[in-house]
């Protein structure tokens, strides 16, 4: 093979490179991988298990707690001289005081509003692990495509100076070296390719899809940008918005209620029946009236067991909201710091590193490099690529963090 057909082959690696396909794997778009989560996430097939417990527990709340009572009673009726059958049919009804239905129901609905809650941020979290595992395969199916090419560009190298070693051009060092930078790419390319895998098997998990399931993602890498707010806004964002403090808030609503119902307690509940009756000819028709005297159980137990949940779910709210601005901060400075990053990369050393390739291109066909030098500025395009492949898989990293932190969308300063 001759230089020339070499440099032929060699490829502008910053241009638009297709990721590799698995021939078995299932091609899915970000849409697709979404609407499937919805349906396969056993996370949020929990949470909505956990939203139907709470549902059911209001709908028994809503209840009264007591049945009507039935009673019939039968037997001899006896003095010194007969004995008479007599028999008695009663009803009775106790009565709930205090208003404890109201703030049982009151408890629940709570309960119903904090699930609620619980699965709008299973979904965030859900949804935001599978955009972020979507983005980071369409990575690593980027940096196999670059490996590819390297790959294929070092064995092509390695020929090259070979084949300058039989016409007496090249140098024995030339091909060591050539042959050294095959091995590595040859090694950096399956390196990707398990990468690559991983990343796959990672998307598919957070999919909910079997390890047995092959799928590819298909679609643009994630174009990154800088939030469209402040920090200090998307604190106060993520403060109002994030559905898991609104859980917390309503876990409070509801200690607030039980505590009310344990206060409700003292009121006793008193049972109201009418029976009637025969013994004879004498005909009884009686009314009744009972109540519990509070004498040794007021309801002293649960007002403390419903203060201290009211407490413990105040200290829990407090520590979320706080453990919210803090994730909010870290992760609104970090992807700061990714964007730079990648935008350095992007704008700087890339452009340059292309227009390098290129001279070094022209040099080498004039026979003002040598080979190794050629091959020292294509590895710089390589290493260059795969460092900013890694910058856009530290921004999108980044970017799912702050925006699980702030609870929805961060903003777009384009």
């Amino acid at each position: 093979m001759s230089v020339r057909h070499l440099l032929a082959c060699v490829p502008l690696l910053f241009g638009s490179i297709p990721g590799t396909l698995d021939a078995q794997a299932r091609p899915l778009s970000l849409e697709q991988a979404l609407s499937e989560a919805r349906e396969k996430s056993l996370e949020l097939r929990l949470a909505e298990a956990e939203l139907a417990v709470a549902r059911a527990d209001l709908k028994a709340a809503h209840l009264r707690s007591y049945n009507p009572e039935a009673g019939f009673s039968i037997g001899p009726s006896t003095n010194a001289d007969t004995t008479l059958t007599s028999y008695q049919v009663g009803v009775s009804q106790t009565l709930e005081l205090g208003g404890k239905r109201g703030h049982r129901t009151a408890t629940a609905e709570r309960r119903v509003e904090a699930a609620e809650a619980r699965l709008a941020r299973s979904r965030e979290v859900v949804f935001g692990r599978v955009r972020r595992a979507f983005g980071l395969a369409l990575v690593a199916q980027a940096r196999v495509s670059t490996a590819i090419e390297a790959d294929s560009v070092a064995t092509l190298l390695r020929s090259a100076a070979e084949e300058r070693l039989r016409l007496g051009a090249g140098t024995a060092l030339e091909v060591n070296v050539a042959a050294a930078a095959a091995a590595r790419e040859r090694r950096a390319r399956f390196q990707a390719e398990r990468d690559l895998t991983s990343a796959l098997l990672e998307l598919g998990a957070a999919v909910g899809l079997p390890a047995s399931d092959p799928i590819t993602p298909q679609g643009e890498m994630p174009r990154p940008f800088a939030p469209g707010r402040s920090e200090d806004e998307l604190v106060q964002v993520a403060l109002e918005r994030r559905p898991d403090l609104a859980a917390f808030r309503a876990e409070i609503a509801a200690a607030e209620s039980e505590r009310q119902l344990a206060r409700s307690l003292a009121w006793p509940d008193p049972t109201i029946g009418v029976s009637g009756g025969q013994a004879e000819d004498f005909r009884v028709l009686e009314f009744g009236f009972a109540i519990p005297l509070p004498l040794w159980n007021r309801g002293q137990g649960a007002r403390a067991q419903a203060g201290a949940t009211l407490d413990r779910a105040r200290l829990a709210e407090a520590l979320a909201r706080r453990e919210a601005e803090r994730e909010v901060r870290n992760a609104y400075r970090a992807l700061a710091s990714a964007v730079a990053a990648e935008q350095a990369f992007d704008r700087d050393v890339v452009e340059r590193l292309r227009e390098n390739l290129a001279l070094a291109e022209e040099s080498f066909r004039a026979g003002k490099i040598g080979l190794l030098i050629y091959n020292g500025v294509r590895r710089d395009l390589v290493e260059a690529r795969l460092d900013y492949l890694d910058a856009v898989a530290e921004v999108i990293e980044r970017s799912a963090a702050l925006t699980l932190a702030v609870g929805g969308d961060i903003g777009s300063n384009q």
